[in-house]
């Protein structure tokens, strides 16, 4: 009798051991919702309103991104690129250093870095400079005085965030990370069910094999 029960015992063995390999498999996998970092801020802010240009705009991550191919593009109203800059990489943190001042005018500014799970990220942010820098333009004869005063009168409503013009913004930037994680989790779960069904096969062949022998 025992020996009659031995080849039945032995596909259900295979069986287990096939279900052990597939539990193994999805707890090794990263989960979806790890699967990218996310800009926490910048300085200056989106949407901003500044007297006078920045000299350099600050990224912060949710974790140390990687140095891999980072990139800041600033384009003016127009669509004309006035800056191309590598940022500098500290751990979460990446500083673009602009070779010269902005003009007046609302620019925007495009970043791309790689996170630390090694996927790409990407945004978009706008700034609004209220004045051209210095030694731009040469006031004209006989009305330097009165274009000053037309400045100090200008430096009150100055620095005013828009907040209607940041909220359409930071839902934009929502919206892109949103859609890159659930186009992440999308290919999880796919790469899922094809190592089960691999997994499951392999076993039920093993299975049928064994019986056929028996």
């Amino acid at each position: 009798m025992s020996q009659l029960s031995r080849p039945a015992a032995r596909p259900a063995s295979l069986l287990a051991l096939c279900s052990a390999l597939l539990l193994a498999v999805m707890l090794a996998l990263p989960a979806p919702a790890q699967a990218h970092d996310t800009l926490l801020s910048t300085d200056p802010e989106d949407g901003a309103t500044l007297e006078t240009s920045p000299e350099d705009i600050t990224f912060t991550f949710s974790a140390d991104i990687l140095e891999v191919s980072p990139l800041v593009r600033i384009t003016d109203e127009d669509g004309t690129e006035l800056a191309e800059i590598v940022p500098t990489i500290d751990g979460p943190t990446a500083t673009a250093t602009l070779p010269e001042p902005l003009p007046a005018g609302t620019h925007s500014i495009q970043w791309r870095v790689v996170s630390s799970d090694g996927h790409p990220i990407e945004g978009t942010l706008t700034l609004t400079v209220e004045q051209d820098p210095k030694g731009a333009a040469e006031p004209s004869d006989g009305g330097g005085e009165g274009t000053a005063e037309g400045e100090d009168g200008a430096e009150q409503p100055a620095e005013q965030d828009d907040p209607a013009a940041q909220e359409p913004a930071e839902e934009s930037q929502d919206a892109q990370e949103s859609d890159s994680e659930e186009d992440a989790g999308l290919g999880m779960g796919v790469l899922i069910i094809i190592l089960a069904a691999v997994i499951v096969g392999a076993g039920a062949a093993v299975f049928f094999i064994v019986r056929r022998r028996d």
